[in-house]
Order: structure tokens, then sequence, then C-alpha cells
């Protein structure tokens, strides 16, 4: 890559941010039904107002990408993801939920912005191999932030020590952010007049990342079902480890394939997804191994999606900033709608939940697979 240093302040940027509110991700749901007890299905309403209002946050951070700039933009939004880092000063589940919101709100304002910063640096045919570098170390942070979240819990530390650190890592990543050199632009791709198909991949990838988001509840459910397993507070964030290694490790051996972008995102990223969910649902209570195994199948397909989904669309959309607004928005829009579901089924039995979201992500990638089709 031509630019290979401000994609790599790009994506350790990324690192310092996971490896600061991840921490807050994997303890979020262990602090509301452990240690707030309240109910899995409330957990999945709070999660699924959370992302709601995270949805039009990660769209209108793409508008604001196009008209002010996308490096302007991300590094506002990187600064504000710091409230995530007082959930474990919370009081009470409510404060909890406003802290972790406030933060999921600005990680998502500044989502769109970041990808659009990695297009103002990189060639189209370095943009795959940009994004698994983006995406490896990324989920490589997430993964350290796992290490000492799960080492912690086994020592009984605070649970309100282990998210403190947050507040450093998030502060490194902001500076880095800042530091990345691009030539601000009104990002509109000026690619002329639209191939014929490329209007109907950009919406069909969208559409189908909303069905696919139902397979991407947030992971606090099998963080869950791993305690309701295990009954031990550590093996339950080990579950998030297990997902974060694989999936960064997979983001970056994605790069160096061959794969078509379409094909990959609807066999290696959806299907994959679809059949990881089917596996928590039918192997679960069989074990922790099962549990760790459909997660490392996960990990390949989050891995895959981050991949190929970013490329596909700064591909086709005419506008940066909006093109990856609208992936921000149907992914959001599709995890808003499946963890109010997914709370309410898990309820009922935690196979439900599941099954409900493999179905979803097997229609996604029927749809991208028709769509490679008749493009490719």
């Amino acid at each position: 890559m031509k630019n290979a240093g401000e994609v790599y302040k790009i994506s350790f940027s990324a690192f310092f941010a996971d490896l600061g509110y991840q921490a807050a991700v994997a303890l979020f749901p262990l602090i509301l039904v452990v240690i707030f007890g309240v109910p899995v299905s409330f957990y999945g309403i709070i999660e699924g107002i959370n992302y709601g209002g995270a949805t039009f946050m990660g769209f209108l951070g793409g508008l604001a990408a196009d008209k002010y700039g996308a490096k302007r933009v991300a590094v506002i939004g990187n600064a504000f993801i710091t409230f995530i880092a007082l959930i474990g000063l919370a009081a009470n589940y409510l404060e909890a939920a406003v802290f972790f919101m406030a933060g999921w709100f600005a990680r998502n304002f500044r989502s769109a912005p970041r990808r659009v910063m990695i297009l103002q640096v990189t060639e189209p045919s370095e943009r795959r191999k940009a994004f698994s570098v983006l995406h490896a170390l990324d989920i490589a942070g997430a993964s350290l932030a796992l290490v000492y979240v799960t080492l912690g819990l086994y020592a009984k530390v605070d649970v309100a020590l282990l998210t403190i650190p947050a507040l450093l890592t998030l502060l490194i990543s902001t500076a880095l952010l800042a530091t990345v050199r691009v030539g601000w632009k009104e990002n509109v791709a000026d690619k002329g007049e639209r191939r014929e198909g490329e209007g109907r991949v950009l919406w069909g990838v969208v559409v189908s990342t909303m069905l696919f988001a139902f397979s991407q509840y947030s992971f606090g459910f099998p963080i869950i079902t791993s305690y309701e397993v295990s009954h031990e507070l550590y093996l339950a964030t080990l579950t998030y480890l297990v997902f974060l290694s694989s999936s960064s490790l997979f983001g970056y051996l994605l790069g160096k394939t061959r794969f078509s972008d379409l094909k990959g995102l609807a066999f290696l990223g959806y299907a994959l997804g679809g059949a990881a969910s089917l596996g928590y649902a039918l192997t679960s209570h069989l074990g922790l191994a099962y549990i760790w195994g459909f997660s490392v199948i996960l990990g390949l397909s989050v891995a895959a999606t981050e991949v190929f989904e970013p490329t596909i669309v700064a591909r086709v959309a005419r506008r940066e900033g909006a093109g990856m607004g609208l992936l921000s928005l149907g992914r959001s829009l599709g995890i808003f709608l499946t963890n109010t579901v997914m709370g309410l089924l898990y309820q009922i039995n935690y196979a439900y939940s599941y099954a409900f979201a493999a179905s979803a992500s097997f229609v996604a990638a029927l749809i991208v697979y028709l769509l490679s089709r008749t493009t490719e």
C-alpha cells in the first residue's frame, strides 16, 4: 500500500479504541443481568434501544463526513466513546445503560467516517487489504481487552476497576486518529454514470447486512449462555475472547485471499454466520467446548463481512460517506430489531432465539449470492 503508514495509524487507533471499550461491551450484560439482576428479556430491550438510536448515528456520521470531512467527524466521535468506560461506576442499571448508550452512539457516529478515511489514503486495488488490516488490529485490541477482563474476573477484581483503563486507551486512540494525514475532500466519488447493476448491488448489500445483523445480535447473548452453562463470570467473558481472537486472525488472512467480493460475503460472511447461530441453538446445552467452537466460526463470519462489505460499497457508492453511512444504517437497524426479538425469545428458550438469527442470516446469504450471479 502506498500510504501504509496512514492505514496503520487508523488501524492502531482502532486497536486502542477496542482495547478500551470492548471491556465494557463484555461486562455490560454481566453488570445488568448478574449484578443488577435484570431479566434477559429486559436486557434485550435495553440493547434494542441502544442499537436503535445508534442506527441513525451511523448514517449521520457518514453524511457529516461528506460535508465536514471524514477525519474531523471521526476524531470527534472517537473522543466521546469514553462515556462507555463509566459503566463500572454506575449505581444502578439505568445509569449503566445511559453511560453505555452515550459511548455506543459516539462509536457508531465515528465508524463510517473512519472507513472513509481508509478510502482517502488508499487506491481501489488496495482497499480489501486495508480493511483486513483495520479489522485485524481492531479485533486484536478487543481480544487483549478480554484477556485482562477475564483474568480480572478470575482474580475477583472489582468490575469498576476493569472498565477504567478504557479512559486511557481511548485517549491514545483519539490522538492517533488525529495524526492521520488525509487531504480534506468532499468525498464525492466522481465515478461518472453508475454502471448497470451497481445501484442494485449497493441496496442489496444494505438490505442483506440488515438481515445478517439478525445473527449479529449483541454478543452479550452468547456471554449469558456461557455463564448459564458454566456459572463462572470469567468463563463467560472467555467465550467473547475466543470469538474476537479468531475474528482478528481471519480478518488478516482474508486480505490475502482471491475470493470474489460478493461470493465471499455470501458464503464466508452470511452463510457461516447462520451456521454459527444454528450451532449455538443445537449444541450449547452440551457444554462450553461447543459454544467456543461455534464462536470461532462466527469470528470468521464477522471478519468476512467487515472486509468484503466496505470493499463492495466503496466500489459502487457514488458518495463515499453516504455509502458507508448506509452500510452502518442497515447493520444497526438489524441489530436494533434482533436484540429486542432475541431477548423475548431467549426468555422462552435460548434455542429459539439463535434459530431465529440463523434463518435471517441464511436469507441474507441467498440475496447476495443471487446478486453475484447477475453482476459478476
